[in-house]
């Protein structure tokens, strides 16, 4: 007997999966072209040829190797920018003149490379991370911004072998990555578009990552958000407010993320960058522009409570700089590095100070451990950069692109009254 079997074709249709990227949950992959990574950087990066610099990082390796980067390129924040990489083998004192590497914008794909960040993480891997900005998608699109790294697991080499670039997570990071007692990795990579602050975190040190959502924010521009966990488990994560607010904002969680609580702190802050972090000791230490109008008064601080006073502050510039990152040395020094006035004087500085500098609050040669200084300078550009005929029609080309340009069109900063620099 035979058996005719018959099968009905009915037409199958394919709609594609609308995704949410800005829903918490696993990391999706928002963008796919990694900025340009350059080994071996030729004379258009020198020095000579910078017409502004700032916004700095620093890292310390186990043996004491400096590491510090920062980014500059054409007239300003645009199309033209790249991050630099210099080193010190000497405690900061001399440094590379020119990059050792370069992470390069793809100006024709209108990829911009932005803000550099280094971390060491746990492990003894440096993390060289960098948000880019792709101009191919609106601010208020999820492939606008993302971080992306490289890495060297053994930075003490003369000569660094860094892995292929990997995308980490959509967001700006413009902060050193936490280590929670949990083992958690956290990265406070924030969004313009979101009402809340946003964070990435890693349970299996950086393999994987998922997004998360912290408490609602304070008006803002950049949120820059740095994140500290307290001795009893509270995660407390400060963030920039704009100018006008003259303080710091905080978003509070008891609950390791679940739910978060948001209001002003007594910290005076004019709406710029800051860095605070736990040091070996147990003390914390904030780097703060002291002043809730100007970025003057850049002072490091220390507080004996868990961050609820800070009782002990240096002054450790009191020109208009900006953007403080730290880190701690091998033998518990603390270096600091900033810019200052990054399109006329276009000056990296570094300081090393120590805990008990801090606590006497002396300045200048009245510091209190001998190697001790302030305002050391790293890397200084000239008022009158040599440019070719070329290089400054491709930068007149550009010049007109920035971050503010479109940063301040986002929903949740639809007019900028202030004029907010970053």
């Amino acid at each position: 007997m035979k058996y005719i079997v018959s099968f009905l074709l009915l037409p199958i249709v394919l709609t594609a999966e609308k995704i949410d990227y800005h829903a918490p949950g696993k990391v999706r992959q928002t963008t796919f072209e990694a900025c340009k990574v350059d080994l071996s950087p030729g004379e258009k990066y020198f020095t000579a040829k910078r017409q502004w610099q700032g916004c700095p990082t620093i890292l310390c390796t186990p043996r004491g190797t400096l590491y510090a980067g920062w980014y500059s390129g054409g007239v300003g924040e645009g199309l033209l920018n790249y991050s630099i990489l210099s080193r010190s083998k000497d405690g900061g004192f001399s440094w590379t003149r020119e990059p050792l590497l370069v992470i390069d914008s793809l100006p024709e794909k209108r990829i911009q490379s932005l803000d550099c960040q280094f971390w060491l993480d746990p492990d003894g891997n440096f993390w060289y991370f960098w948000t880019q900005r792709d101009y191919n998608y609106p601010p208020s699109s999820p492939h606008h911004v993302s971080v992306w790294a490289i890495i060297c697991s053994n930075p003490d080499a003369e000569n660094l072998s860094w892995s292929k670039p990997r995308f980490i997570t959509p967001g700006f990071l413009r902060s050193q990555p936490t280590v929670l007692n949990d083992g958690r990795w956290v990265l406070c990579a924030y969004e313009w578009i979101d009402k809340n602050y946003r964070y990435t975190e890693s349970y299996d040190k950086g393999k994987s990552w998922y997004r998360r959502k912290g408490g609602r924010k304070h008006p803002t521009d950049f949120d820059e958000t740095m994140l500290l966990e307290q001795k009893d488990g509270t995660l407390r994560m400060l963030a920039r407010c704009r100018k006008s607010a003259g303080v710091l904002a905080e978003s509070t969680s008891t609950d390791g993320g679940k739910n978060w609580n948001t209001a002003l702190t007594a910290i005076p802050n004019p709406g710029s960058r800051f860095f605070i972090k736990r040091l070996r000791s147990g003390r914390i230490l904030l780097v703060n522009n002291w002043h809730n109008k100007e970025r003057i008064c850049l002072s490091a601080a220390l507080s004996e409570d868990d961050g609820k006073t800070w009782k002990h502050r240096l002054l450790l510039d009191n020109r208009r700089c900006s953007y403080p990152d730290a880190v701690q040395g091998k033998n518990d020094e603390i270096y600091i590095v900033y810019d200052n006035l990054r399109s006329s004087a276009k000056e990296i500085l570094i300081c090393r100070i120590t805990e008990e500098d801090i606590i006497k609050g002396r300045r200048n040669y009245n510091l209190t451990v001998r190697d001790s200084y302030l305002g050391q300078i790293i890397n200084k550009a000239p008022w009158h950069p040599e440019l070719t005929d070329a290089e400054k029609a491709l930068s007149e080309r550009y010049r007109h692109i920035s971050r503010n340009k479109d940063a301040n069109k986002t929903k949740s900063n639809p007019e900028n009254k202030e004029g907010v620099i970053k």
